[in-house]
């Protein structure tokens, strides 16, 4: 049976069909996703310890690293729980105790009582991140200096800032970045990919809440270990390398998260940094559809990588369609292989991409290339603005206060390319609605994933609307605004 990576311990792969799951459902599972206009980057099925499809959406690739955000989380309670079965921390002692430094800067009676496992629980003393509300550069410092909102121990609240306090405990304790420590620990004998890392705070500390760079595969391997009861498998020959007591603890409710969930899977529980999902389930859970989810009845692991966050309930949509078109059709014995199905299938697996923006439209925008728009005054003094096309991609380019930028794009197919400024690795096409408007559909697939937007718009004189909007979390501040424009006449910029 073909290995994925021969100097590694990893998974076999296998037909779905050999380990009980039709091909057929994984296809209509794809197909379903297209339809409903789910923008996923991957998605991974293992049965049995075995990997049975993994499909990846140009332009990424099996060895991709990808951020997984809040799935960091779940790796944070890994490094908690392998210190704590070494009794190097106590789950029922005040954080506060491990960081004696910020003693003076911990004045609120219910922050000092909060215990290791009230913040693994998520039901820590603050209602909101803390490090988003005081502006301060050392995150964790701000988590003992905000004033708490609730008792410690009592309500569920999704507190990222308790992630990070615990991430950066784990660091201290073991002396190593937290990708650095499970590596060692038990990440590269399982070949977890040596280039993964996470990001930094601005004090040098692993943004434990949401900073995981990995690939799709390096999830299911993180998966598979608490799938096992925090054993290795394979040749490794089942060594415990998290506790068993804390793995169970982990994945089970441990908090009620009905008010706060944002949805059917959100409302079914929190553990130690997992969450619980329907049929017996749990999961590492990202942003945006970054998904680990594990059935332990089944002995089943999903991974998926994507941007939901323009579409509304994206996260949802792929539970819903996984629980319709999949899960049903589990069988505890192996199936007889449609050839027909698997070869569908595996023709689907080399036409995954992001779908580039199209309208199937037959426009050339005469009224938009190669032509040079004067643009408005504006905060960020954006001006110069042009269009120019070369076959079948383009190219938009302005000025403004951080220099000049210049994007390509695909006409009919993605352009990957790098976004000016910030440097990020993005993937972008356009198409025109008429010969007097275009749009840009920007995807940023690097530290960050999300959105960014381009439109231009003008009348028979000239004037018009270069309209832009992000969805992304930090920064691209000068990409989510209205900016008045005109062909004709220059008008006085910053």
């Amino acid at each position: 049976m073909e290995k994925i990576y021969k100097n590694h311990q990893s998974f076999e792969k296998a037909a779905p069909e050999e380990e009980g799951v039709p091909s057929e459902c994984i296809l209509s599972f794809l197909s379903a996703l297209y339809k409903y206009g789910v923008n996923m980057h991957s998605v991974l099925f293992f049965r049995n310890f075995k990997l049975i499809f993994d499909g990846y959406y140009k332009p990424f690739n099996e060895n991709t690293l990808h951020r997984m955000f809040s799935v960091t989380k779940s790796f944070v309670s890994a490094a908690v729980g392998i210190l704590a079965g070494r009794e190097e921390i106590d789950l029922d002692s005040p954080v506060i105790k491990y960081f004696p430094e910020y003693d003076g800067d911990c004045n609120d009676r219910f922050v000092r009582e909060a215990t290791v496992r009230h913040l693994l629980e998520m039901r820590s003393p603050h209602e909101k991140t803390a490090f988003k509300q005081i502006s301060d550069d050392d995150y964790v410092k701000s988590f003992f200096k905000l004033k708490a909102s609730k008792v410690p121990g009592t309500a569920f609240s999704y507190d990222t800032s308790a992630s990070h306090t615990l991430c950066a405990l784990a660091e201290k304790i073991s002396g190593k970045s937290l990708i650095d420590f499970l590596r060692d620990e038990f990440l590269r004998d399982l070949g977890f990919s040596d280039e993964a890392y996470c990001l930094r705070d601005p004090l040098g500390r692993s943004l434990g809440g949401s900073g995981l760079m990995a690939r799709p595969l390096d999830i299911g391997i993180f998966a598979h270990v608490f799938l096992n009861g925090g054993k290795l498998w394979g040749k490794l020959g089942g060594k415990q390398v998290i506790s068993g007591d804390y793995v169970k603890s982990a994945i089970l409710k441990q908090s009620e998260t009905v008010l706060k969930g944002g949805g059917r899977e959100e409302w079914q529980g929190y553990g130690y940094q997992f969450w619980r999902t329907l049929n017996n389930g749990y999961m590492c859970y990202g942003i945006g559809g970054q998904l680990a989810l594990i059935l332990p009845d089944f002995n089943f692991v999903m991974v998926t990588t994507a941007d939901t966050l323009e579409l509304k309930g994206g996260v949802d949509i792929i539970f819903g369609l996984f629980w319709e078109k999949v899960y049903p059709y589990f069988s505890s014995k192996p199936l007889r292989v449609s050839e027909k199905s698997f070869s569908k299938l595996m023709e689907m697996k080399k036409s995954l991409e992001i779908k580039p923006l199209s309208f199937s439209s037959k426009f050339s925008g005469k009224n938009i290339v190669g032509k040079k728009f004067s643009v408005f005054e504006n905060e960020f003094g954006i001006k110069d603005l042009f269009i120019n096309f070369y076959g079948d991609f383009g190219k938009i380019s302005f000025s403004c206060f951080k220099g000049d930028f210049e994007l390509s794009f695909g006409v009919g197919r993605q352009v990957v390319s790098i976004f000016p400024y910030y440097g990020y690795k993005c993937a972008v096409s356009g198409d025109f609605l008429s010969e007097s408007s275009l749009i840009i559909k920007c995807h940023v697939i690097d530290e960050e994933i999300g959105l960014v937007w381009f439109q231009i718009d003008v009348n028979d004189f000239g004037d018009g609307v270069f309209l832009t909007k992000k969805n992304i979390g930090i920064g691209f501040e000068e990409f989510n605004g209205c900016y008045m424009i005109n062909a004709n006449i220059f008008l006085p910029a910053f």
